[in-house]
């Protein structure tokens, strides 16, 4: 019997926050789709997802001095079980490529017309061809670079992730948990 190769995921900000609040909207599809990964698949994180659930927790104690949030508190209680990723030089290499790889492929004319004027963020984005906002966030473009720099498939909630996919042409796997994806 010939067995199918391992596979290895980096685990999402959005994957994380649905996997380990039961009251979020898609917490039964994403547990439900963890559960059936094979135990020998790694399920890692990155220090941005840390970074976005520690600012979460950051702000929930600025608000609430006294209490902050106890539910995300005992999400990164677990988060911080998993092997977390680090930022790297050759993470800045896939970062680049990625990022560039987005402009050319949803933002071409601006490219052409001015490829050294500020790019801003990519939260503010809009596809040229079709006017809908593109949904890709700094933070993901980062993790999909881990992901690409380390061979693993990046899992997401968020459908700027196959957007990102879409621009890398094959070099970057994604797995959308969405109901009805």
């Amino acid at each position: 019997m010939i067995e199918s190769p391992r596979i290895d995921y980096l685990l999402d900000t959005s994957v994380l926050s649905h996997l380990f609040d039961p009251d979020r909207l898609q917490h039964a599809l994403v547990k439900e789709w963890i559960d059936s990964l094979p135990n020998a698949s790694r399920k890692v994180i990155s220090a941005v997802a840390l970074a976005e659930l520690r600012f979460g927790q950051a702000l929930a104690k600025l608000n609430d001095p006294g209490g902050g949030s106890p539910k995300l508190d005992s999400i990164l209680q677990v988060v911080v079980q998993h092997d977390v990723l680090e930022i790297a030089a050759t993470t800045a290499h896939e970062y680049a490529f990625i990022k560039s790889a987005v402009v050319a492929k949803y933002l071409p004319n601006r490219l052409r017309q001015s490829p050294k004027r500020g790019w801003g963020n990519p939260e503010t984005w809009t596809d040229q061809f079709t006017g809908d906002a593109l949904h890709i966030q700094e933070n993901d473009l980062w993790q999909c670079a881990q992901a690409v720099e380390r061979n693993l498939t990046f899992v997401s909630c968020d459908v700027g992730a196959e957007r990102i996919a879409q621009a890398c042409s094959g070099r970057l796997l994604v797995k959308l948990l969405r109901a009805g994806s």
